[in-house]
């Protein structure tokens, strides 16, 4: 296992980037980030509200790259059968990303519901959550709750995002995106 390395999908991905703390959560937790090129392909844009207007914004993560929060692999040789299988259930970023985690013994992340289980399924080890990796950024760096409060409204509102009932910090969430 890889403890200080995270794969992510293409959603965790863009749901971290909303927060505009993507490298400090990555150093915070002592991780890096890691981004299949399929997954990467698939990190596409946010939702800006500037002067009233929706603004389809893209997301740039060169300077995250730069910065070593994020690395960037390919799929290797070894990992095309069962990349090629699991694209037949899954997008492309999460079949490449499950096929490189269950090759590389790289822990991942995933709120997918449908990758989720497919990871079940091969006794994968269970993917971290967007909620969960947050949680223990503010937890690590003792955000007050203001803060944390805007953190999550930024995701919720630049990335669409809203965890699903089933997540393990869906409370926590409530309690600070109550709007």
């Amino acid at each position: 296992m890889h403890p200080n390395l995270l794969l992510l999908d293409a959603c965790v991905a863009i749901n971290l980037y909303a927060t505009n703390q993507l490298t400090e959560i990555a150093q915070s937790l002592g991780i890096t980030f890691l981004l299949v090129q399929q997954a990467a392909a698939e990190v596409g844009h946010l939702r800006e509200v500037i002067d009233g207007d929706l603004v389809i914004t893209p997301v740039d993560l060169s300077k995250h790259l730069d910065q070593e929060a994020v690395q960037l692999l390919h799929v290797q040789p070894a990992e095309y059968p069962l990349y090629v299988a699991l694209a037949s259930l899954l997008d492309d970023g999460e079949a490449a990303t499950i096929a490189v985690s269950s090759k590389r013994l790289i822990p991942m992340a995933t709120d997918d519901r449908k990758a989720r289980r497919v990871c079940a399924s091969r006794s994968l080890p269970e993917p971290r959550r967007t909620l969960a990796l947050i949680r223990a950024h503010t937890e690590a760096v003792s955000l007050d709750d203001g803060d944390i409060r805007e953190m999550l409204r930024r995701v919720r509102r630049r990335a669409s995002f809203t965890p699903p009932r089933s997540d393990p910090d869906l409370s926590w969430w409530m309690r600070f995106v109550d709007d």
